[in-house]
């Protein structure tokens, strides 16, 4: 039996994703980044509270603050050396949705992310999503 591998094209997620993989990524991200003094995350007393739709969504935006985990220090190389960061209409503690945000856009290769009907926006989301297609 021959398995076939189907490429799932990337179309973004609904905005509840991005705040709940942002909340997730604020309260895991590391220190040590050698940008720390130039990369500012805001406020990280708080903890987060997460709500999830369903174990989907859950996963999702578990996966998608793990990723931009992983490539953070590469992500802020990206924000600094684009001159797309620091951005002064966005206050530092929506930094960490503007990491999974754009984690997001190269991992769908710079494609306009797609809405779902269903979907309740986000108005920060769309403001950091606009932001980051200017740039």
């Amino acid at each position: 039996e021959k398995r076939t591998v189907t490429q799932i094209e990337k179309n973004g997620y609904p905005d509840s994703i991005y705040i709940n993989a942002a909340k997730i990524f604020q309260g895991i991200r590391t220190e040590e980044s050698k940008h720390r003094n130039r990369v500012h995350y805001g406020d990280n007393s708080a903890s987060p509270i997460v709500a999830f739709k369903d174990e989907h969504s859950r996963r999702v935006s578990y996966e998608l603050a793990f990723n931009a985990l992983k490539y953070q220090v590469l992500l802020e190389e990206m924000l600094l050396d684009s001159k797309a960061y620091p951005c002064y209409s966005i206050p530092d503690e929506l930094t960490s949705l503007l990491v999974v945000m754009l984690y997001d856009l190269q991992d769908r290769k710079f494609q306009k992310r797609k809405t779902f009907a269903e979907e309740e926006l986000v108005a920060e989301v769309q403001e950091i999503g606009h932001y980051l297609y200017r740039y």
